[in-house]
């Protein structure tokens, strides 16, 4: 199966006739039309009723448009990418991660790049969401608090602290640190079970024999920092802090690290792009560490 024949099928699909499609691809029509007949005694198919005004799709047709579609937008991505080797700021990549780590990790690692770099293409997803996104093929790289699949090549970026946020006048403001059994006596401003911060506070609070009392529970972290300066409970999250709070490091029972939140980077190993992926995620690391290593060491 030839590309080009490829090319030739969507085009005629799109166009509705076959001198549309000609036109379009800049082919003479006698060609294309023979083209299209080696395409369809390949397959075993008719994927074109050819009436006397234009084509329509056969269902064979109907079925196969899509796959075409990805393969030559595949091939069209593998080639712009090859020619981006040698220039990678030729190379747009997408990505997809956590709405607060594109805030306060992505956008101010991409404002820091340099030119040359490739272009990267941003989307939110929850966390959870985050892999499963990479491996459908719908983002060329994602970012996220959850531990990848095996399927995927994945880096650990960096552990983030797990904040307990609170205003300026509460009693913990000057604290730096406060335990699993004083948050659990208060009412908590928590993110959805589809965050990494929820996660690891459900698992120190469970480790402990403890419980807590949810004040509000919200998918959105600037959220729950907004209700904790409105008064309304301790704010549990793991971005950076927002509305004049003071964060405070939680510390589980026993001799354990204070709470932390990995992040990591995960891509599919056979992606043609995998370099230039790579040499992004080398750059993203080296900048997580210099932006947050002290506050992620406690150092």
């Amino acid at each position: 199966m030839e590309l080009r024949h490829l090319r030739y099928f969507v085009a005629t699909a799109e166009a509705g006739s076959i001198s549309g499609a000609a036109h379009i691809v800049r082919v003479a029509q006698p060609s294309l039309s023979r083209q299209l007949h080696q395409l369809e005694a390949e397959l075993g198919e008719t994927l074109l009723d050819r009436g006397g005004h234009g084509v329509r799709l056969t269902p064979a047709g109907e079925i196969f448009l899509p796959l075409a579609r990805d393969l030559v937008g595949r091939a069209e991505r593998a080639s712009v990418v090859m020619r981006g080797l040698a220039a990678p700021g030729q190379v747009t990549l997408r990505m997809v991660a956590p709405e607060t780590t594109v805030a306060d990790v992505i956008a101010p690692f991409l404002a820091q790049l340099p030119p040359a770099a490739p272009m990267v293409d941003v989307r939110e997803a929850l966390p959870a969401r985050v892999p499963a996104e990479v491996l459908a093929g719908a983002a060329d790289l994602g970012v996220t608090s959850f531990p990848p699949p095996r399927e995927l090549v994945s880096r650990l970026l960096v552990h983030f602290p797990v904040w307990a946020y609170v205003p300026a006048s509460h009693v913990w403001a000057r604290r730096r640190t406060i335990t699993v059994d004083e948050l659990a006596a208060q009412r908590l401003l928590v993110l959805g079970a589809d965050h990494g911060t929820r996660r690891q506070l459900d698992a120190a609070m469970s480790d402990a024999g403890l419980s807590y009392a949810v004040a509000a529970e919200t998918n959105v972290p600037q959220v729950a920092q907004a209700l904790a300066a409105a008064g309304r409970g301790v704010a549990v999250v793991s971005d950076d802090a927002r509305y004049g709070l003071q964060g405070v490091r939680i510390r589980p029972r026993g001799d354990g690290d204070d709470l932390r939140v990995p992040l990591f980077a995960a891509w599919e190993p056979s992606h043609y792009a995998e370099p230039v992926i790579a040499s992004l995620v080398d750059g993203l690391a080296g900048y997580t560490r210099e932006r947050y290593v002290t506050t992620a060491t406690g150092s």
